[in-house]
């Protein structure tokens, strides 16, 4: 028993080393859909030394294998090669041809389009007059008119017979590129196994599954999909004995991730003339129907990974845990447990020189309010993202396929856009906290701490300045006296120190936001009580 645990723990140990990735990252937009990896061969000459070291190969099995990967790699790349002329071929034929009244007609449009545009800003500096406003009236019509005639050209264009065969070669293409890829893999993979011996074969299998998760976990697109469990546990460096504790976790999802990236991986290529057809007639529906059973698909390896990140803390050191699942928040959900500006201002502030004890700890305990409120938001964020993410896929395809028909559409405010702003605004409150407690030569030794616009705002107006910090302090901003007017104003019984029940106000004044009105407004008592 314990020699096929310690043979095991060298498997493992060899493929948490050789964690080379043996395919490029796939991109997040439409056209990576549509490859689904046709074109990344699924194994490369310069994994040799891998087999070399998983298999224990002898010389003359290494000369074998060596050979066994060339003649895959040069057939995989003559195929590719003619896979992508054919497809750049076949593209290319959209375009027709450059004397074609068509194009012509479009460049006419494009160039008057942007004359109006040009003369409608110009006009609405003339003023509000009679005039001026029919004459903004005349150039709107007139624009209208054109994108009208854009749009039904742009439909024309997508609908031409040039255009529905050239879809319909590529769909071809990549449909005997994907059977290509898969014929080709059986054939190296036969021959392989057939070299090898009896106690090779049983460790082929762990090798196997390390380069179909290389392969394919970077072509995840939902956040904690990309997620190498097995390389983020070697990245720590633990003791052997902690990593004997972590090994049966680390087999678990060695086996289940592999199996939910194959079965994801499938699914795409088993509908990839599914998708083509859908993009060429743009009738969305048969489409949308594949994306969100790939969306479900995706949502299954990303729970193994979030699964086997909660089995590897139950069972790592106590003194270990909270690291590690701080290192692998961070890989797996950048988007949420990102270190904020409001972090590293509160972080600088406890560095600063000349706090007096009484304002220093009212920093730390509105740090400490503040982690407590972004731990919330965090999970309210992570719900939003579990719930939603996979839904903004579909939403891409919906506004791509509006785009080529010519229509038009807002992009909706969504779960996670939500839950991200609620938590933008947590931070933002306490950065005004936090410069209601310095000075204004300490806020500026901060780099200002300037608040974020809100996001319309910084939309409607990017670029331009807007006076003081917010209207209602007239851009002073902290306690100008520093400690006499902090005591002050918080050192109700008068007697020079701050107890603990005056600490308690301090921190519900500023958690509630109480110096945002400006020192001495609102509320004058012990601070706001929540409501």
């Amino acid at each position: 028993m314990f020699n096929r645990t310690l043979q095991l723990t060298q498997v493992f140990a060899i493929a948490l080393v050789a964690t080379v990735a043996a395919a490029q990252p796939g991109g997040r937009g439409f056209s990576s859909i549509m490859g689904a990896g046709g074109m990344t061969p699924d194994y490369m000459l310069r994994d040799l030394q891998r087999f070399v070291l998983a298999l224990d190969l002898e010389d003359a099995q290494t000369m074998i294998v060596e050979q066994i990967l060339r003649d895959y790699d040069e057939s995989f790349r003559e195929a590719t090669d003619a896979s992508q002329d054919g497809i750049g071929s076949s593209f290319r034929s959209m375009r027709g041809n450059e004397d074609d009244p068509s194009r012509e007609r479009s460049r006419e449009l494009r160039e008057r389009s942007r004359e109006i545009e040009d003369k409608l800003q110009s006009a609405k500096k003339l003023g509000d007059d009679a005039d001026t406003t029919e004459l903004q009236t005349r150039l709107n019509n007139e624009l209208d008119a054109i994108r009208e005639e854009r749009k039904a050209q742009r439909l024309e264009q997508w609908q031409s017979p040039e255009r529905q065969t050239a879809f319909e070669e590529v769909a071809l293409i990549m449909q005997d590129q994907l059977r290509l890829k898969k014929q080709m893999r059986d054939e190296f993979e036969g021959d392989l196994v057939a070299v090898l011996t009896e106690e090779q074969l049983e460790l082929w299998p762990p090798l196997q599954r390390q380069l179909i998760r290389d392969r394919l976990l970077p072509r995840g697109r939902l956040s904690g999909e990309t997620l190498d469990v097995m390389g983020l546990v070697d990245e720590q460096k633990y003791e052997d004995e902690v990593l004997l504790a972590l090994l049966p976790a680390l087999q678990v999802w060695d086996v289940n991730v592999t199996d939910a990236l194959v079965a994801r991986d499938n699914q795409m290529v088993e509908n990839q003339g599914v998708l083509m057809s859908s993009m060429r007639t743009m009738d969305v529906s048969a489409g949308i129907d594949v994306l969100k059973t790939q969306g479900r698909l995706a949502e299954t390896v990303r729970f193994v990974n979030d699964t086997a990140v909660e089995q590897i803390i139950l069972l790592l050191p106590a003194d270990k845990t909270n690291q590690f699942r701080a290192i692998a928040q961070q890989k797996s959900y950048p988007r949420i447990y990102r270190t904020s500006r409001t972090d590293r201002a509160y972080e600088a502030a406890l560095e600063l020189e000349g706090l007096s004890p009484e304002i220093l700890q009212s920093i730390m305990d509105l740090q400490d309010s503040m982690d407590d409120e972004i731990e919330m938001a965090n999970e309210q964020l992570l719900a939003a993202t579990h719930r939603g993410e996979s839904q903004e896929q579909i939403d891409r395809m919906n506004r791509f396929a509006q785009r080529m028909t010519g229509s038009t559409t807002e992009r909706t405010e969504n779960p996670i856009d939500q839950a991200e702003e609620a938590k933008r605004e947590i931070e933002d409150r306490y950065l005004d906290s936090l410069r209601d407690l310095l000075t204004e030569e300490q806020i500026k030794e901060l780099g200002g701490l300037e608040k974020r616009k809100p996001r319309d705002e910084r939309n409607r107006d990017r670029g331009a300045g807007r006076g003081g910090r917010d209207g209602g302090r007239g851009g002073s901003g902290g306690f100008e006296g520093g400690r006499e007017e902090f005591m002050k104003k918080f050192d109700k019984d008068g007697n020079g120190e701050i107890s603990d029940a005056e600490r308690d106000q301090i921190r519900e004044y500023f958690r509630n936001g109480g110096g945002r009105d400006g020192f001495g407004g609102g509320n004058q008592g012990g601070g706001p009580t929540r409501n």
